[in-house]
């Protein structure tokens, strides 16, 4: 009896966005295929990381699209993350070993809100020792599995918002809710909750380490917007449906000011070509319009505009 065949599965060309609620237990880049095999997607990629343990907004790219992930990849980002206190994991969060306990918390309003000031605005910090973060070309998680110590070096990041909410409606770990918080921090690209949440726990002189960790926001970009796998697998099947909640490109740079350029000026760009503009309203890196259509990324440098990241025409 011969071997059945398989039916070739078509690929295609899709260009926008979706925003994708990651669930637990799936890594970034597992998600991404997932959603990019259900879709049969050509090309696409996501705009930046989450962790197996974390979960929520997942921007996904399609096709020209992926030219452009970078401006979310660079924007801050919103988390709603519960936090133990008492406990100290070695990867900082749940999944990893406690290596010190039995210090009882004082979580106290008056005595976080004193050991939270020092980690607003612009800190230094310093990665976990279990991050993908290379150091002479290999990842630091890979030198803490084998035992080895390197230097990690701090980073300057901003966190504009770290602030406890909901202390009475905490539905984790129900029987030690007396030692969790939930808060909501909102930072710029590069930081690490898990290390916020640590060295708050070290300010109080306990410990701490993640335990619930959501993206509720990415750029302009809400959780409420983003569709479960599930929704995604029902996408797959209708090519209608999919093209309603396809997101135009032009979302993912909806930070850069917009700069209207002529017909003319449009053929010289998309040939590579600079143009000159007599009355430019704006400087550095622009969004393209030619009328109401998305042309792509350009840079203004004293009047003269040059195409940098242009869609395909």
């Amino acid at each position: 009896m011969g071997a059945i065949e398989q039916p070739i599965r078509v690929k295609r060309d899709l260009d926008g966005l979706m925003l994708l609620d990651k669930p637990q237990g799936m890594s970034s880049n597992q998600a991404l295929q997932r959603v990019k095999w259900l879709l049969r997607a050509k090309k696409a990629g996501h705009t930046g990381t989450l962790d197996p343990l974390s979960t929520g907004l997942l921007p996904i790219c399609f096709g020209e699209a992926t030219k452009f992930s970078r401006f979310q990849l660079e924007a801050d980002k919103r988390y709603r993350v519960v936090g133990k206190f008492g406990e100290v994991s070695d990867t900082a969060d749940r999944e990893g070993t406690i290596v010190s306990t039995g210090v009882e918390p004082d979580l106290s309003k008056e005595n976080v809100e004193a050991a939270l000031i020092g980690l607003r605005g612009e800190i230094e910090q310093y990665p976990p020792r279990y991050s993908a973060i290379k150091v002479d070309g290999r990842r630091l998680c890979d030198y803490a599995r084998d035992g080895i110590d390197v230097e990690i070096k701090p980073r300057l990041v901003r966190v504009s918002q770290f602030e406890v909410v909901d202390r009475n409606d905490l539905t984790i770990l129900e029987n030690q809710a007396d030692q969790c918080l939930k808060f909501e921090i909102s930072c710029s690209k590069g930081t690490y909750v898990r290390s916020l949440i640590a060295d708050l726990g070290e300010k109080l002189g306990c410990g701490a380490h993640v335990v619930e960790l959501v993206r509720i926001a990415s750029g302009g970009f809400t959780l409420d917007q983003a569709l479960t796998i599930t929704e995604f697998e029902e996408l797959a099947g209708s090519d209608q449906k999919l093209a309603q909640r396809l997101l135009p490109t032009d979302l993912l740079v909806t930070g850069l000011p917009k700069q209207q350029v002529s017909d003319a000026d449009a053929v010289r760009l998309n040939m590579g070509q600079s143009v000159v503009l007599q009355q430019p309203d704006n400087s550095g890196m622009v969004a393209l319009f030619l009328v109401d259509e998305f042309m792509g990324v350009g840079e203004l440098v004293e009047g003269l505009l040059y195409p940098r990241r242009l869609l395909r025409q």
